[in-house]
């Protein structure tokens, strides 16, 4: 069964609604990896001493920084500063805005870094 039969309905519309075609699973397997396909996933690594995008570590030679990352595609809602984070939460928000990382990084995988290199997509 493919990623798109398996995926909750309002991921699948929202992406078929941004993406092309050759790209629906592509995006549907990277927001398996991201959230476990969980409208409500949130990875906040921000506190007090460690705001947006501050140094927290490394990853297989990838500085990590603090983030707020959220829903389906886990965009970190640090790189969007001026909107208000809850509404990522929307699953066509969430799928939008993921589709304009893709886009702006030459529509490439490469902000989803770590699950585009698991799927073979980098």
């Amino acid at each position: 069964m493919s990623a798109d039969v398996q995926a909750p309905d309002e991921l699948r519309v929202a992406v078929e609604e941004f993406w092309p075609s050759s790209e629906w699973e592509n995006a549907l397997a990277i927001a398996q990896l991201e959230s476990g396909w969980d409208a409500f996933a949130l990875n906040d690594s921000t506190d007090a001493e460690h705001p947006c995008g501050t140094v927290i570590g490394t990853r297989e030679g990838v500085t990590i920084t603090a983030e707020r990352s959220i829903g389906y595609f886990q965009v970190n809602s640090c790189n969007f500063p001026g909107w208000e984070w809850q509404r990522l939460y929307n699953a066509r928000h969430n799928a939008g805005t993921a589709h304009l990382l893709w886009d702006n990084a030459g529509q490439r995988w490469s902000p989803w870094y770590f699950s585009a290199k698991k799927l073979g997509l980098l």
